[in-house]
């Protein structure tokens, strides 16, 4: 933990009763460390220096001007501690900074207590940081520590061990093992892929997690082993919950008692080194192993060691390991509080222009990348609550998750954003010129959110031709002839595909055959006493066989494709060749009869009450290969379709309306109401009558954008609620 005492000249104060006044006095336990505190090393100019509690474990950052008044601070009182200034430097001592460096002290419990002032003081402190029991759940059930271990002596004891891990030569040699386990993995990157997929099972989960933690667990050594070797104490090892995920952790705090920069960078850097050296030896182990369950426990950590330490640790808008390196790497402590201060300042004078000074003296590319840290880290953080809200909102029971959400969304989005909006209303006194322009381009953005607009409501359709049936085969059979091709006008009943079934042809020539026996019989019955007396039931077979070969015949004349209607052969399906066979299901022709066409498609439960029968617009077909044509829209549905007729519109066939499948047929993922328009003007020549599938653009009545995201907010909750 850090704090900074800025001590910056205010003006003299009137000095009567003031010299008299006794200085509190230090606490003895307190060690002073120069160097390193912005970015300098010890010995550089001009130094920076800080105060370590050892206490409670707390650094506090100061400059060089306390630290030249505290040196003095054993003179005992305000007036002797003057004195001493104006003799050692010839100037006078400002009281302000006197007084701001006291209150410093006093608040952070660097003096020694005094009966009665210390214990108000702190009761008052308390008072102000005390929550009640709701908030302090808030507060902590996102992330909270249990320390497990205070493992410094073991640390110490065992660093000779891995000595040889901090020598120049063995990172040399991980280097080039590095480079040549990934050489050895690019010629067998497909089967290095293909290893992926059998992470999936329940071993595959297991060696994934086991892995994890093994890797975890190494990581947080090397940050400790490295704190030890700099000269640091490293106080606990334990397990931090995100959102009630275990994280392991390590305590460094002491290592900003190390007065280099470099000390504390390697520190920093010391988990993900270890990791990646971890996926550097099991990179080489997967190209050496045999396949099975080793080999496949190499590939989980070598997948880990990469993939944590390239994505996760190194992300610095995270107060992970990235952030802390990043900080260190800039010389900039407390660089998230101190970008914060800036970045609201920034904006506050960007918008009212108050003209309050910086928090803190920086120009140029520091101040930019101040601003510009606070800003990417406000937006990685609306993002990442987000995220965690909807997490908790599916971790949890559906009313449990759903108060989740809204506290997730409440208290660390919304709060934060109100705060600062009471600070601006709070001092709307004290504005500037540039209120007035914030003020007419908030009312321009508030227009644009509440003023009705004109809004073309986008429906995902098909445009095809107002008649059309499609031509099936009576029953599986094998095609013959073909004797149509696409475009071509045909007339109701024409034949368009002649069809055999020999399973047809042969019980015909079995009925023949029957028949005429059983007509041999009848001749012959004068002769046969046994055909004679069998003559009724023979007469009888007789006529079954015959009306069993008429029903053959009807059903062999029965195998052709005809065409359902007048009209044009708008698809005919390919590879319609003689002697392919086909079933009952597959459409082989569409039959469309041209002069109308007619776009259907399907729209939200959100965009319905926008559009209503009469409406006009325009149909678009998605690769804008032809002309838009005009349309009025004819139907709108009252009830939803859930079973999609329009089959090429559902997502399951590449189409934009979510959809799965079930049962054989499509079904929609949300409510889904169809809609029908007519195309104005008849089909020109070059336009297929096949179905073409695009959108219809239809010019809804008008609706405010806030009012748009607000139906869609409460539909989504609703449903969600209901769910």
């Amino acid at each position: 933990m850090t704090a900074a005492a800025t001590l910056e000249p205010t003006g003299a104060k009137d000095d009567i009763d003031v010299d008299s006044l006794p200085l509190p006095q230090l606490r003895q336990d307190l060690r002073l460390i120069e160097g390193g505190a912005d970015g300098q090393e010890a010995g550089e100019a001009p130094a920076h220096w800080r105060i370590h509690d050892p206490a409670a474990q707390r650094f506090f950052a100061i400059d060089r001007a306390a630290v030249d008044l505290l040196a003095l601070w054993r003179v005992g009182t305000v007036g002797r501690l003057r004195a001493a200034v104006r003799a050692r430097d010839g100037r006078e001592l400002d009281l302000d900074n006197v007084q701001r460096l006291i209150e410093f002290l006093q608040v952070n419990e660097l003096v020694h207590p005094v009966p009665e002032q210390t214990f108000a003081r702190v009761m008052r402190q308390r008072q102000a940081m005390k929550r009640s029991p709701g908030e302090w759940l808030l507060h902590n059930y996102l992330f909270f520590k249990v320390p497990l271990a205070r493992p410094d002596a073991f640390l110490r004891r065992t660093l000779p061990y891995v000595g040889g891990l901090f020598h120049p030569a063995f990172w040399a040699g991980a280097l080039v093992l590095g480079l040549l386990g990934l050489y050895l993995v690019s010629r067998q990157w497909e089967a290095f892929l293909a290893t992926f997929a059998d992470m999936f099972s329940v071993s595959g989960i297991v060696s994934f997690g086991l892995s994890l933690a093994l890797v975890k667990t190494l990581h947080e050594l090397g940050h400790g082993y490295t704190a030890v070797r700099m000269g640091s104490r490293v106080t606990t090892m334990g397990v931090a919950f995100v959102v009630m995920t275990p994280i392991l952790y390590t305590d460094t705090t002491d290592a900003w008692r190390l007065p280099r920069r470099r000390q504390r960078v390697m520190i920093d850097a010391a988990g993900m080194v270890v990791e990646l050296l971890v996926a550097v030896l099991a990179t080489l182990a997967w190209v050496f192993l045999p396949d099975g369950g080793v080999r496949h426990a190499a590939f989980a950590l070598a997948t880990t060691g990469w993939v944590l330490s390239l994505a996760v640790n190194l992300n610095p808008l995270m107060r992970f390991d990235g952030y802390y390196l990043f900080s260190d790497l800039l010389g900039i402590p407390n660089l998230q509080e101190r970008s914060f201060a800036m970045g609201r300042w920034w904006l506050r004078e960007l918008l009212f222009g108050y003209g309050d000074p910086q928090p803190e003296p920086a120009h140029g590319r520091r101040k930019a990348l101040l601003v510009g840290f606070a800003y990417a880290t406000w937006i990685y953080r609306f993002f990442l609550f987000l995220g965690i809200a909807l997490l908790v909102y599916h971790y949890f029971f559906k009313l449990l998750g759903i108060f989740l959400f809204a506290v997730e969304v409440g208290w660390f989005i919304a709060m934060p954003v109100w705060r600062e909006m009471k600070v601006w209303f709070g001092r709307r006194q004290e504005s500037g010129s540039r209120a007035v322009v914030t003020a007419l381009v908030i009312l321009g953005l508030a227009g644009a959110l509440l003023v009705p607009f004109p809004y073309v409501v986008r429906i995902p359709a098909v445009l095809t031709a107002t008649q059309q049936a499609p031509a099936f085969a009576p029953r599986p059979a094998r095609i013959e002839s073909v004797h149509v091709r696409q475009g071509q006008a045909v007339r109701a009943g024409q034949v368009l595909i002649e069809l055999s079934a020999p399973e047809i042809e042969q019980q015909l020539q079995s009925a023949h055959e029957r028949h005429q026996l059983i007509q041999d019989r009848l001749g012959r019955r004068s002769a046969d006493g046994r055909d004679l007396s069998e003559s009724l039931v023979l007469a009888r077979e007789l006529h079954l066989e015959a009306d069993r070969i008429h029903g053959l015949e009807r059903e062999r004349s029965r195998l052709a494709v005809r065409a359902p209607i007048d009209g044009v052969v708008a698809e005919l399906t390919s590879e319609l060749s003689p002697g392919r066979w086909i079933d009952e299901k597959t459409r082989l022709a569409l039959v469309a009869k041209p002069g109308a066409l007619e776009a259907r498609g399907y729209v939200d439960a959100e965009d319905l009450r926008r559009i209503e029968a009469g409406d006009k617009g325009r149909f678009v077909d998605e690769l804008r290969l032809l002309d838009s044509r005009d349309i009025d829209v004819v139907r709108v549905g009252a009830a939803a379709a859930d079973p999609l007729d329009n089959w090429v519109l559902a997502s399951t066939f590449g189409g934009p309306v979510p959809a799965r499948m079930q049962g054989g047929k499509a079904l929609a993922e949300h409510a889904a109401f169809e809609v029908a328009a007519a195309a104005i003007g008849d089909a020109h020549a070059g336009l297929p009558l096949t179905e073409i599938r695009g959108e219809m653009q239809i010019r809804g009545k008008p609706q405010s954008l806030g009012l748009r995201v607000l139906r869609r907010v409460s539909h989504v909750l609703v449903r969600e609620a209901g769910a």
